[in-house]
């Protein structure tokens, strides 16, 4: 198939040659019939010196010529067309598991550009966290296990993607978010904590529908940094990923470990970055966590302040 389409290829980029080399041919076939139809003065017929002839046969070489160059472009765009509409349904593809439908679009058309290789950004990290899975994967059939994380995420993602983050990775039964990186709002800590509450509450819905059947509920453990980190494409050669690294991301995580079922945990940080009256938040106790020489300052999140706004 790879072969057959490089002859093609061949053949497109080489109309105008093709058209030439026609026309030349006409012109030969055409003196040897007139040396056939008329054997007298064998040299003017073979060069066509006569007016009549000289004349029409330019104007059939400039048919050609015409008609190979159309042909050439015509075919050149049209392939030029089937190439950006491979390369953009693959980036489609590949951003959509991390971008809103919306953000993956603009990043298609170019309005939105994601740079490659490292760069500094102030972003908030999410971290989200099932409490007590390796209890409930001992006590349940694998395949009951893939089908509630499948339905889980599924509602999870939609809220992510509601309020423009993007999901860096799934862990398991954890996921990471990122409002920030690459796309940047001016608001990005209240996207991100509005987009935990939101998932506070649709969990409540799921685990309804789970009693329902006679399951268990899940419940869930959020934690949310904001500062300074580095986003850009990390893998090999074969395979690369966007994502985030520094110390604002190990914080975020720190927050979720520490995080009660169905507790929000924000850092000072990304308090600050919030604002007063936003939210309503209550401190708690520092929290030490691995790798910290100091204990993290943080607040839990109880809800929207009176008059806050909803997605």
């Amino acid at each position: 198939m790879a072969a057959s389409g490089g002859r093609i290829s061949n053949i497109t980029d080489h109309m105008m040659v093709i058209g030439i080399t026609l026309a030349a041919v006409y012109w030969l076939l055409d003196s040897f019939m007139a040396i056939f139809l008329q054997t007298d003065n064998f040299l003017e017929k073979l060069t066509g010196v006569e007016l009549d002839n000289i004349w029409m046969r330019i104007i059939v070489l400039c048919l050609f010529a015409i008609f190979g160059s159309h042909a050439q472009y015509t075919l050149n765009q049209r392939r030029r067309m089937a190439e950006k509409i491979v390369r953009d349904a693959a980036t489609r593809e590949r951003f959509q598991r991390l971008l809103s439908p919306d953000l993956a679009e603009m990043v298609v058309s170019g309005e939105l550009t994601v740079e490659k290789g490292g760069e500094n950004r102030i972003a908030t990290v999410m971290f989200v966290d099932i409490r007590g899975f390796t209890h409930l994967s001992e006590n349940t059939e694998a395949s009951s296990i893939l089908q509630m994380l499948n339905e889980y995420y599924e509602r999870m993602v939609d809220i992510v993607f509601r309020y423009q983050g993007t999901v860096d990775k799934f862990i398991g039964d954890a996921m990471m978010v990122i409002w920030g990186a690459p796309v940047a709002h001016p608001d990005d800590p209240q996207r991100a904590i509005r987009a935990a509450l939101e998932m506070n509450k649709a969990l409540e819905k799921y685990n309804a529908e789970r009693r329902q059947k006679g399951l268990a509920p899940i419940a869930i453990g959020i934690g949310i940094n904001t500062g300074s980190l580095v986003a850009g494409y990390i893998g090999s050669s074969r395979t690369m990923s966007y994502s985030v690294i520094g110390d604002t991301v190990n914080t975020a995580a720190r927050l979720c470990d520490a995080a009660m079922p169905g507790e929000i945990i924000i850092s000072d940080q990304t308090l600050k970055a919030v604002g007063e009256g936003e939210f309503k938040a209550k401190a708690k106790e520092p929290i030490k966590a691995k790798g910290k020489d100091q204990p993290i300052k943080a607040w839990q999140v109880i809800g929207e302040a009176d008059g806050g706004q909803t997605a």
